[in-house]
């Protein structure tokens, strides 16, 4: 009871899934600080496989990041399998003893140890799926891929109490596959407002950014060929990834492509600003990258920083909508290339795209916006 004899509110545990050490990815980071600031008790159970941290983390919001440290690469599944077994069983174990209101799962990789531990009665959780891409984006890797995405999807279907999704067009997917419109809430990767900026002021170069995933999907070898050339025009990259030994050749070669290697936020954040231009070029080849909306699209948006996406895809619909960037043919460096000499060369263009970027992003793509839509999900969920 409270002082004035009401009845207290009692906030069960969030115990938060994650197959990376909770340090770059910013959607789970985002929603467990908006959850945490709002009262809840938080715990994210973190793989650290890049062995990057030395440490458990607890920030003075409350919230609390436990890390299993055992090291394991990417894109091989038969050598990664038995340590996300053993990630498994260490998040099953810890939920045993957390008393856990709540699992929520990021990303289909860790639906398991959540399945797990609703299976097991490990205090009667609700399960939340939070469907960061379609399965197929991990599950393509594995044997028999078609039918593990089929099951994943099934249970999560009829398991989960909620499943939180990147955009609108996950909404109509999904709805075809038979989940119902009540279990799923639109919660998009955005920045918060605070970080937005109105403006960008343009030196004399132009500087095109990309970060992330260094992969041929992503449009890395695209930008490299793109820009190869073109007077007046650096760019800097920063990631990892299968492409690394690539990208390290050409800014050897070039003194106009820079390589910052990996990054941390905090360090990423100032290069982010700088920035002219921020392609977000996926490959339009797979389901999840046509309807996805990368979290460096927002980004952009919030800092009035005009970007490049490809035909035939869902950001291509924003862009038109807002008219915030330049829409382009994934296929065709030639085209990339005549679109960034354009930006660079037509000041005009570029503040009308700056303009509209930020204008779009303070009416509909905030953080703002999206964590108000997890706190009401949570309260109907948790609080009777």
């Amino acid at each position: 009871m409270t002082p004035d004899g009401k009845t207290a509110t009692v906030r069960r545990r969030i115990v938060m899934l994650l197959s990376n050490p909770a340090t770059f990815d910013q959607r789970p980071l985002k929603e467990a600080h908006t959850l945490a600031r709002a009262g809840w008790p938080v715990t994210i159970l973190a793989w650290d496989r890049e062995l990057e941290t030395r440490s458990d983390s607890v920030f003075g919001d409350g919230l609390v990041v436990k890390r299993m440290r055992v090291g394991a690469g990417h894109g091989t599944p038969f050598l990664t399998l038995p340590k996300l077994l053993l990630f498994y069983l260490w998040c099953v174990a810890h939920l045993a003893f957390s008393d856990a209101g709540a699992i929520h799962c990021h990303d289909v990789d860790t639906l398991p140890p959540g399945i797990a531990a609703r299976a097991l009665r490990l205090g009667r959780p609700r399960l939340v799926y939070d469907m960061h891409d379609l399965p197929e984006a991990f599950l393509r890797f594995f044997p028999l891929s078609r039918y593990t995405q089929a099951v994943a999807l099934a249970v999560a279907r009829r398991s989960a109490e909620a499943v939180l999704i990147v955009n609108e067009k996950f909404v109509g997917h999904l709805g075809r596959l038979g989940f119902r419109r009540s279990k799923l809430v639109v919660i998009m990767n955005a920045p918060p407002a605070a970080s937005g900026r109105k403006g960008k002021d343009r030196g004399e170069g132009f500087g095109v950014l990309y970060y992330g995933w260094l992969g041929e999907e992503r449009g890395v070898k695209l930008l490299l060929e793109a820009v190869e050339g073109l007077g007046g025009v650096t760019l800097t990259l920063a990631g990892r990834g299968e492409l690394e030994g690539a990208v390290r050749k050409a800014a050897a070669a070039d003194p106009a492509v820079r390589f910052l290697g990996w990054l941390k936020m905090e360090e990423l954040s100032p290069v982010i600003r700088e920035a002219d231009l921020i392609p977000s070029l996926y490959e339009p080849r797979t389901r999840n990258a046509v309807l996805a909306t990368p979290g460096k699209l927002l980004t952009a948006m919030s800092l009035s920083i005009p970007t490049l996406v490809p035909a035939g895809t869902y950001q291509a619909e924003i862009v038109e909508e807002y008219g915030c960037g330049m829409v382009v043919d994934w296929k065709s460096a030639s085209e990339v290339r005549g679109a960034i000499r354009r930006l660079a060369d037509d000041r005009g263009l570029y503040e009308r795209l700056s303009a509209a970027s930020y204008e779009a992003f303070v009416s509909s793509f905030s953080w703002e916006v999206m964590e108000s839509r997890l706190l009401e999900m949570y309260g109907r969920m948790l609080i009777s």
